[in-house]
């Protein structure tokens, strides 16, 4: 049985204004994101090994980047616009800015073995 299931991503991309980030920006966010199933995929400092720009450029000023899975966009969107994380954000603020941070459906197993038997059927036809 193929999973049907759709995985979310948050992308954040940031500028580090410089200071720490108040721990109790920690203490309130990650309890709420734990529960809603956030799991790191990807992140790093832009210009590192870990973060390169292939093409195009991200917003002037961009130090970070990092890409997080949730289990769904339903639980993605109840963990950014819970009360628990939002009330977090303040504690954030004098240590980094948020260039953009955007919420994108993931792709299900069925969903991307169904492209990839249309692909196949689509060159087989060529």
């Amino acid at each position: 049985m193929t999973d049907t299931s759709k995985p979310a991503y948050l992308i954040v991309c940031g500028t580090v204004l410089g200071g720490e980030v108040d721990p109790e920006y920690g203490k309130r966010a990650a309890a709420v994101a734990m529960k809603a199933g956030l799991k790191p995929i990807a992140g790093g400092q832009v210009g590192s090994d870990q973060v390169k720009v292939l093409e195009g450029e991200l917003p002037s000023g961009t130090s970070i980047l990092a890409i997080e899975q949730f289990p769904s966009m339903q639980a993605l969107n109840e963990f950014y616009y819970s009360d628990e994380y939002q009330s977090a954000i303040p504690f954030r603020r004098g240590a980094m800015k948020m260039n953009f941070i955007a919420a994108v459906d993931g792709i299900s197993e069925a969903e991307l073995e169904a492209r990839l038997q249309a692909a196949t059927a689509a060159d087989n036809n060529d």
